[in-house]
């Protein structure tokens, strides 16, 4: 890939929705945002409205987090599609991802995981980075690592490792000094020795962040300011490279809009300093402790046993005592576990945010158990991890009863409906020209954020009832039939009739309004019609008649 150097952007910031509002408000002097592809590849709701708003206004680039370009699976070619759309509609400055893998044997831990620094590595990782780069066309950028743990296996330095891999590939670095600082702690690294080994000229931009101390080792959870040790090694960075896009990653606890600002204005100040706040940050080396293995293992295995640990829970699955460089107060198996619990807190988040009705009808204590074991038997096999939830209503079925599973049902769609297309909805305007005869011959199509449920128990009532009762009591079965719908970001549930959802089924099915009609309803039952449709109108369920 023929080098190209990198727009000279300034500040930027990472885009997190809840600060939207505000942006459009203020319209505050950022130079750039970057966003997280995979908010976006995935959507035709919400986040694809702010995007197409945000591009409008500042300069963008993606930053992804599902690529798995170490993985030793086949590219993603969903995944690749989908990002080169949303390439084609966004034209970011650039694209970048990490020096990771997130999974093998299709499956996805969302994670970022460390890879062995090798040979066999840096061949593997080298061939995907070129046929990426193929793919998209331009060069690929790619971020230096936060990681808990070294292989043993491991020939080389994770600064050549990457050195190599630039120089080889023609690819950009993103060089995030929170990562620098953190992977130093954690493995005892200089990183002086680290950003002096850096290909400075290649880097497109630099990230900065806050962490968790937790004394043995440290955890990158972008949810704090930058401490003065980063600031003074961004110092240095800039120092010796010159100016480089600059920008601040918040990802947990995520402050007021105006904090952000502050804190890139703190960027801009040590950047024209070129001096940070403290004295250059050391560790001291334990290098000694590294064992290398007699024979060392594949890479492929090397993968795949750490998965199959974090996957089990089982840290032992991988042999962390042979595979894994020990660190004083911080065990090998203790690095693993780690990540295993990064795994199963991450999917357990995910699950539990989405169904509060479902707690409240189990209890909290019953529900985690459950989730527990969903989470046990049920890998994560897409890179969009709000997908996850997908699969919950089938485990549900298997292990609870048929309200708790209908339950399950209506809150999946609750929450999914978010990330479906907006289509516009149909108005009574749209029907003028249609005499009866022309309009019991249409075909009608429902919203596409939309889904009709049939339930045994009524789960809506229950559902509505939660919203302002700390315990409802379970339901006695009755039939109920709602529907689920979005309109702009506001998601609706609408009961309904047997009849009016048996005539709406027929019609989204495809069949035209006098056959539905005819299917469902005896002479005498026709007036309801005209009741129906006007609420079906004014509650925007249709979207468009032909």
């Amino acid at each position: 890939m023929k080098k190209q150097n990198f727009e000279k952007l300034g500040y930027g910031l990472g885009f997190r929705p809840t600060h939207f509002s505000y942006i459009k408000e203020h319209n505050p002097d950022i130079d750039w945002f970057e966003i997280i592809a995979e908010n976006y590849m995935d959507t035709g709701g919400r986040p694809r409205r702010m995007l197409d708003e945000l591009k409008e206004r500042y300069p963008i680039v993606t930053h992804g987090v599902s690529l798995s370009i170490g993985t030793v699976d086949p590219l993603n070619s969903e995944y690749l599609q989908k990002l080169k759309a949303l390439e084609r509609d966004v034209n970011p400055r650039w694209m970048s991802d990490h020096l990771c893998w997130t999974g093998v044997a299709h499956k996805n831990t969302h994670d970022l995981l460390p890879v062995p620094y090798t040979e066999e590595a840096l061949k593997h990782i080298v061939e995907r980075i070129e046929q990426v780069q193929d793919y998209l066309g331009r060069r690929l950028v790619l971020e230096n690592p936060s990681t808990y743990l070294e292989f043993t296996c491991s020939s080389m330095s994770e600064w050549e490792f990457i050195a190599r891999m630039v120089e080889d590939t023609g690819c950009g670095l993103l060089l995030d000094v929170n990562n620098i600082y953190v992977s130093c702690y954690n493995h005892r690294w200089d990183p002086k020795t680290y950003i002096d080994a850096m290909p400075l000229a290649d880097v497109a931009q630099i990230h900065l962040a806050g962490h968790s101390n937790m004394g043995t080792h440290i955890v990158d959870t972008h949810d704090d300011h930058v401490i003065d040790e980063v600031w003074t090694l961004y110092a240095y960075a800039i120092k010796q490279a010159g100016f480089i896009n600059t920008m601040v990653e918040w990802d947990d606890k995520i402050p007021e809009f105006p904090v952000m600002m502050e804190e890139l204005g703190k960027a801009r100040h040590w950047a024209a300093e070129q001096a940070g706040p403290t004295e250059m940050p050391h560790f001291k080396s334990y290098r000694d402790n590294i064992r290398v293995p007699e024979k060392p293992l594949p890479y492929d295995q090397e993968l795949s046993d750490m998965q199959t640990a974090i996957l089990r829970g089982d840290g032992e699955a991988m042999n962390p005592e042979e595979r894994i460089v020990p660190k004083p107060d911080f065990a090998p198996s203790a690095q693993i576990q780690s990540y295993i619990d990064g795994y199963r807190y991450r999917l357990f988040d995910i699950v539990f945010d989405d169904y509060p009705a479902l707690v409240k009808a189990m209890g909290r204590d019953e529900f985690v158990v459950m989730v527990d074991g969903f989470i046990e038997e049920t890998p994560s096999q897409h890179f969009n991890v709000a997908r996850y939830i997908d699969a919950f209503p089938e485990y549900v079925r298997g292990v609870e009863t048929s309200f708790v599973f209908e339950l399950s049902v209506l809150e999946t769609a609750i929450s999914r409906i978010f990330d479906e297309n907006e289509t516009p909805a149909l108005i009574q305007s749209d029907l003028d020209g249609y005499d009866p005869e022309r309009f019991m011959n249409a075909q009608i199509s429902p919203r596409d954020a939309l889904k009709l449920f049939a339930f045994a128990y009524p789960v809506n009532a229950y559902y509505e009832a939660h919203l302002t009762d700390d315990a409802p009591p379970i339901p006695d079965k009755n039939p109920s039939y709602v529907v689920v719908y979005r309109h702009n970001d506001d998601v609706w549930r609408l009961d309904l009739e047997e009849n009016e959802y048996l005539v709406l089924s027929a019609i989204f099915s495809g069949v035209s309004v006098g056959d539905a009609l005819s299917a469902v309803l005896a002479d005498d039952e026709m007036d309801a019609i005209g009741g129906w449709f006007s609420r079906w109108i004014s509650n925007g369920l249709l979207s468009r008649i032909t």
